[in-house]
């Protein structure tokens, strides 16, 4: 993972938010205990619960996961970026400050990706080898991937 302060900030709210969460998680089992199943101050949670969204939108979470759980000194993004978050995922990018970013996606939506991303100014480099480094059953392992580079 690469030092990243606007990352590292994300990650800050997402884990002031999950203890918000698990903190109203629990106060359900407060109220079952305390007042049942048919309680005013059950659907009240669950009012409250629908309520509680995460902080990210769906894009942001897919940039952030990249960083977060990538090895390497390049962003490599192996999931794929539906259109309605596309927009967000790159502005995540940018807002980090990379300058490019690696994606391994193999699916065959994969040319929807790029051409979204042209479209939002993003220049597709050219094709790349990378190196993802993962730690499996207690062994380092390397794998060779083909990727496209994009700079932002």
């Amino acid at each position: 993972m690469m030092n990243n302060t606007y990352f590292e900030e994300l990650e800050r709210i997402g884990r002031e938010w999950q203890k918000k969460h698990d903190a109203h998680k629990a106060l359900k089992e407060q109220i079952l205990e305390e007042h049942g199943w048919d309680s005013e101050e059950l659907k009240t949670w669950y009012a409250e619960e629908e309520q509680m969204k995460g902080p990210f939108s769906a894009g942001t979470a897919k940039a952030f996961r990249a960083w977060k759980y990538g090895e390497n000194d390049e962003l490599l993004f192996e999931d794929f970026v539906w259109e309605r978050e596309v927009a967000d995922f790159i502005d995540t990018l940018r807002k980090a400050g990379l300058k490019t970013f690696v994606m391994t996606n193999t699916s065959t939506a994969l040319m929807e990706n790029i051409h979204w991303f042209v479209g939002l100014g993003c220049k597709l480099e050219g094709t790349c080898t990378v190196i993802r480094r993962r730690h499996r059953w207690g062994e380092d392992e390397e794998e060779q991937l083909m990727g496209l580079r994009f700079s932002l």
